[in-house]
């Protein structure tokens, strides 16, 4: 008999997870930003992490809730800045050393006479780093998402208020999110992939 109730555990989990490829996660619609924070911070509190949350305006409460990563975009511009000197640099101090022109007894490699085109490279290498890692970042060159699907989701930036659990949060599951965001919010929307 045991044996047959692993079985059974291993088919609902094959069964589980069939269903969760199928389920992008759960949208809950509220009436107001205060009872969506509520929630969201609740949400927090009970260990979900993969947290969305969409109105026609900020929220300053649900910041340190939501999944963003601010610090990734900062960080590649100064790698691409980096990468800009380096680059700037290199190609300058090759092509003195390849074609050397001794003008006005100045050294070959004088590096006050390469900083204007060091810092050029520096910023043009650090913008094209931030725009790059934003859009990745933000998924922009996705000109469609399963959110939109949802027909409630339409009144996202007018007057809705919602939150999204990601089915990919490990503790995301199907039946109990369910039943807690249905507790709390006007309605609550399957979001299929």
């Amino acid at each position: 008999m045991c044996r047959w109730s692993r079985r059974l555990r291993s088919s609902r989990r094959c069964i589980r997870s069939v269903a969760m490829a199928e389920c992008l996660g759960l949208l809950a619609r509220f009436p107001a930003p205060e009872p969506l924070v509520e929630a969201g911070l609740c949400a927090w509190n009970l260990g979900y992490r993969r947290l969305d949350a969409f109105a026609p305006f900020a929220l300053q409460a649900l910041e340190p809730v939501l999944t963003v990563n601010a610090k990734r975009v900062p960080r590649m511009a100064c790698l691409g800045a980096g990468i800009g000197v380096i680059l700037a640099l290199v190609m300058q101090i090759g092509s003195v050393w390849a074609y050397p022109l001794n003008i006005g007894g100045r050294p070959l490699v004088a590096v006050p006479s390469f900083a204007v085109v060091t810092f050029l490279f520096a910023v043009v290498f650090a913008a094209a780093a931030a725009v790059l890692t934003l859009l990745l970042c933000s998924h922009l060159p996705r000109l469609h998402h399963p959110l939109f699907d949802v027909e409630a989701f339409e009144c996202a930036s007018d007057d809705g208020f919602f939150l999204f659990i990601d089915a990919r949060d490990p503790l995301f599951d199907a039946h109990q999110t369910q039943a807690w965001l249905a507790e709390r919010a006007l309605s609550v929307h399957e979001v299929a992939r």
